[in-house]
């Protein structure tokens, strides 16, 4: 029997290590060592610190093989802080390689999509029509419903024409997926999707390497020349206005008189400058800003602070669970949440007694759970315990080999 091959789209792909490249780039990695034929349909690197590398600039299409995959890169625009026109911009040109590139790849017979862009999921969707295989459209985010909530081209007809052709995909698709009951539902509800094709396929970790793969204590705050004594409050990844992080300059300025506890911003977006510029308004000085960490700097800073701050702004279709949870509190990490209580963050966080939790802009109570935080009294531990212990049911092994069972069952009917 041949080796089945599979395909996967994904904006981004390895060596980029934020947000969605993380997932698709450990799935094709994973089918590949479960003795499948993987294709990778992507852009060149360029996440999260949107700047291409200097050796991929001009370029058009790439190919190369890592760890057995054989990569497809096409040409995308990338804008270092793009508006919304050079973010369309983007997505057209990353979709119109990907088209392009869907002719250069032998013929599939899985195809899986990790979106965003739901324009990604629309090429899959009508490359299918010919090639007549089978289609997961995984959505790892909902970007019209995000860009809704965020007052982006509201109401306009560019966003009503997407909607209807995301829509479009997601049934021409055998299965479509997201990563939390509360997207899974909000796919049946808001999309139209029939229940039998929506299943939940959660993101994931390497539970046993995450457990025990820690570095040592204090390299962190050396390499950034902060005191070992100073209690640390710390926000890390995407800065945009999702994040809401306003608030955590809003806290610090509570704790104003006290020399001991800084808080750290560290990360790159859209919301960086803007973010900058209303802690200098506030004229707070316990708020440190800091570059993306690259992925060793990453699990220094997750064993160096003491407080681990996540932050989402109250908007509608509040759905989403930040997977990047799963890691933090893979090493015992404090979390303190500031996310509105109807969400799926709030709600998830709370239920299982993972974290200390707080409605956004309720920043009395945040105050108390920084104190809280620093007094470090036995509630703290049991929060620290009980993280740990939520996320076995996330081990890369269980998440990945339930998948790839499914996909298997896809291709046998």
């Amino acid at each position: 029997m041949a080796t089945e091959r599979v395909l996967i789209y994904s904006q981004a792909f390895f060596p980029d290590h934020s947000g969605i490249p993380i997932y698709s780039s450990d799935f094709a990695f994973y089918c590949s060592e479960n003795g499948y034929d993987v294709d990778v349909i992507t852009g060149f690197p360029f996440y999260p610190q949107w700047e291409k590398r200097k050796e991929d600039k001009g370029k058009l299409f790439a190919k190369e093989t890592v760890k057995g995959i054989s990569i497809y890169r096409g040409y995308l625009y990338v804008a270092k802080n793009p508006t919304s026109f050079q973010r369309i911009l983007h997505e057209l040109t990353l979709v119109l390689f990907a088209l392009l590139n869907s002719f250069r790849v032998k013929r599939p017979d899985i195809i899986v999509v990790f979106t965003t862009p739901v324009l990604l999921g629309v090429i899959a969707a009508f490359m299918n029509l010919f090639w007549k295989r089978k289609l997961v459209i995984n959505v790892q985010d909902f970007q019209v419903e995000a860009a809704y909530s965020l007052g982006m081209l509201k109401g306009s007809t560019v966003l009503h024409i997407i909607n209807k052709i995301e829509i479009w995909s997601y049934k021409q698709a055998h299965h479509v997926s997201s990563i939390s009951n509360s997207m899974t539902q909000l796919l049946i509800d808001r999309k139209k999707i029939d229940h039998t094709k929506v299943i939940l396929w959660p993101n994931w970790l390497h539970v046993k390497e995450s457990k025990s793969d820690f570095p040592e204590k204090g390299l962190f705050r050396q390499k950034f020349g902060i005191s070992q004594d100073s209690f640390l409050v710390a926000y890390a990844g995407n800065i945009g206005k999702k994040q809401g992080l306003e608030i955590l300059v809003d806290i610090a300025t509570k704790f104003s008189v006290r020399p001991d506890l800084l808080f750290l911003i560290i990360g790159e977006g859209s919301g960086l400058e803007s973010l900058k510029a209303y802690a200098a308004k506030l004229g707070v000085e316990n708020v440190l800003f800091l570059p993306f960490l690259n992925a060793q700097e990453y699990k220094e800073y997750l064993v160096d602070v003491d407080a681990i701050f996540i932050s989402q702004m109250k908007i509608p279709f509040d759905v989403y669970f930040p997977s990047k949870l799963l890691g933090i509190m893979s090493v015992g990490q404090l979390l303190i949440i500031s996310a509105d209580q109807n969400s799926e963050l709030y709600k998830v966080m709370k239920k299982n007694n993972l974290a200390l939790v707080a409605d956004y802009d309720d920043t009395d109570t945040l105050k108390e759970h920084i104190d809280t935080a620093i007094g470090n009294c036995s509630k703290v531990k049991e929060y620290k315990t009980e993280s740990v212990k939520f996320i076995d049911q996330y081990d890369r092994e269980l998440v990945l080999s339930n998948f790839l069972k499914s996909l298997k069952n896809l291709s046998q009917n």
